[in-house]
């Protein structure tokens, strides 16, 4: 009884923590990130302004966020009318970096600025992915591991047509 208790700790937890949701006002796209590329550059989200996004913030040693990057990939390959980013949280910059070659991700990177840090909270939980309309508002949240299946009409029910 015990030890199956103990395989559900980890459900539980993440069930349990508190959900990051940014005010309705927020424009995610209007931050300045430090690239997680080996030259480190500033870049400004604003460039993504124009098609629906979604931000998924990863952390090092999220095996979930591994299979969420490969669906987002999926997404982005087959959808000309849609885009994501991936940022990085709670982790130094090389660890980072060391999980970004894991995820193999077919998108920008960033590491999470402080700006941006403090306007959306902590984020305890990864993935965590915040959904931009084509304008950067924040639209809606998802949290922990979306399959395909699931993802794909929930980005429809919010922003319709971005996989025309």
């Amino acid at each position: 009884m015990v030890a199956k208790l103990w395989l559900c700790l980890p459900a539980l937890l993440l069930w349990a923590a508190p959900v990051v949701v940014p005010a309705q006002s927020v424009d995610l796209l209007k931050y300045t990130l430090q690239s997680l590329d080996e030259v480190a550059t500033e870049h400004d989200l604003d460039q993504y302004t124009g098609k629906p996004t979604i931000l998924i913030f990863f952390e090092p040693e999220c095996s979930w966020c591994l299979r969420q990057t490969r669906v987002l990939n999926e997404l982005v390959a087959s959808c000309e009318n849609f885009q994501a980013i991936a940022i990085g949280v709670n982790g130094t910059r090389r660890a980072l970096q060391n999980t970004l070659r894991r995820l193999r991700a077919e998108f920008p990177a960033y590491q999470i600025s402080r700006t941006l840090q403090e306007d959306i909270g902590e984020v305890e939980a990864t993935p965590l992915m915040l959904l931009a309309d084509d304008t950067g508002a924040f639209v809606t949240h998802m949290r922990g591991y979306q399959r395909t299946e699931v993802l794909v009409p929930a980005l429809e029910n919010f922003v319709p047509g971005y996989c025309a």
